[in-house]
């Protein structure tokens, strides 16, 4: 469904002017209808320099919750550094794939047969699930440039997943949000595959990335599509190595020496068509064998293994209280939330984030077996979400 238009909407980029509405430029217009439809609208930003006779490049924003112009607002400053057209669907959430496929394909018509669309400089992004269904439309379609995949790695459904495909992937993800270690293995399966991507990592929990660190995946995207002529736009390409570098000077000074290895590792590989980059190298192997970064590592390493054990424990057990709601023993919980308090109070700064990825994770789980319910006749299951929730809301760091 999704690739069978995309197709077609090569056909319309010709003629979408002759559709074309005048909107307010730099301001989210919000709740605006999607034709065809009766019941589905989208919110639209225009940067400032949008002009309404030339082409023009486009990211299609999903919100999980289908609050569009909340997902819009982070990409802000990024429309306006590179004119991107900002469009995020009011209707598409969290729940079925095909659902979520036809309000796309909605939308697309929608906006394919409104607006100039610049056919090598089509965007996807998306948050938690917003994140797994953009992933799903690339690969369905193979027609995106690129992805932004905020929070959540790729679908659970193999054809919806990253292959042989020629867009590029940017993971977003902070190291207190519950996907956190799932996209650290999304981004080794890419590293095996030779897939054009890239894992970025931050200071944040589960939820839109800030727009600064939106505005480097589309840094990233952007030299990506220089790498086809390394000699355009020189000084462009200096003044975003500086800032990468700078980014390597912080990460030394604040002794994240993890961070600093990713650091290293994008920007050697990011700007290595571009200028010489074989100190960054040496000084990245330097790293990586030095008694320091073993260190952090092995300690990370640990704690992640640690985190992997807990998770299992707690998934398994809250799968057996929601098939047996009468027997769901909530003193076991709380002495396991105990456990968890006291590793977090004793634990430094990788300890205290993964009891926060832990703890949210129970409180997503229950919140997501929650809103299923809502609409199953099941009381007993909806209270015993209620429990979890209103425990964890209690008891989360």
């Amino acid at each position: 469904m999704i690739r069978s238009l995309l197709l077609c909407a090569g056909f319309l980029f010709t003629f979408s002017i002759m559709g074309q509405s005048a909107y307010e430029k730099g301001v989210i217009q919000d709740s605006i209808p999607v034709s065809g439809t009766t019941n589905e609208s989208f919110a639209l930003y225009l940067p400032d320099g949008f002009q309404q006779n030339e082409l023009s490049s486009i990211v299609f924003i999903f919100e999980p919750a289908a609050r569009a112009a909340i997902g819009i607002r982070p990409f802000i400053p990024a429309a306006e550094k590179y004119g991107h057209i900002l469009v995020c669907s009011n209707n598409s959430r969290n729940g079925s794939y095909e659902r979520n496929f036809s309000i796309a394909n909605n939308l697309f018509a929608h906006v394919f047969s409104h607006f100039n669309i610049k056919e090598d400089t089509m965007f996807l992004a998306g948050f938690s699930g917003g994140s797994r269904l953009a992933c799903a439309i690339a690969s369905l379609s193979n027609q995106f440039s690129g992805v932004i995949a905020c929070g959540a790695g790729f679908p659970n459904v193999p054809g919806y997943k990253p292959s042989t495909q020629e867009y590029s992937y940017v993971g977003l993800v902070g190291d207190r949000d519950m996907n956190y270690k799932e996209m650290l293995k999304d981004k080794d399966f890419l590293r095996l595959m030779k897939f054009n991507s890239t894992l970025i990592t931050y200071d944040g929990d589960h939820s839109w990335p800030p727009p600064e660190q939106i505005t480097r995946a589309f840094h990233w995207l952007y030299l990506q599509t220089l790498k086809k002529n390394p000699s355009e736009n020189p000084n462009e390409i200096l003044g975003f190595y500086l800032e990468a570098y700078k980014r390597i000077e912080e990460f030394k000074g604040d002794n994240k020496l993890l961070r600093l290895a990713e650091q290293y590792e994008r920007t050697s590989k990011t700007f290595n068509d571009f200028i010489v980059v074989d100190s960054l190298v040496q000084q990245r192997q330097k790293l990586l064998i030095s008694k320091a970064y073993k260190k952090q590592a092995n300690s990370f390493s640990d704690i992640l293994t640690l985190e992997e054990k807990i998770g299992k424990k707690l998934h398994a057990r809250m799968t057996t209280d929601f098939e047996n709601p009468k027997k769901a023993n909530f003193g076991w919980w709380k002495k396991e939330l105990s456990k968890l308090d006291a590793l977090h109070e004793k634990g430094d700064a990788e300890t205290q984030n993964m009891v926060y990825r832990i703890k949210f994770d129970v409180f997503a789980r229950a919140y997501s077996r929650k809103n299923t319910m809502l609409f199953e006749e099941n009381t007993e299951q909806l209270a015993l979400a209620d429990q979890f929730i209103a425990l964890i809301s209690k008891k989360k760091p």
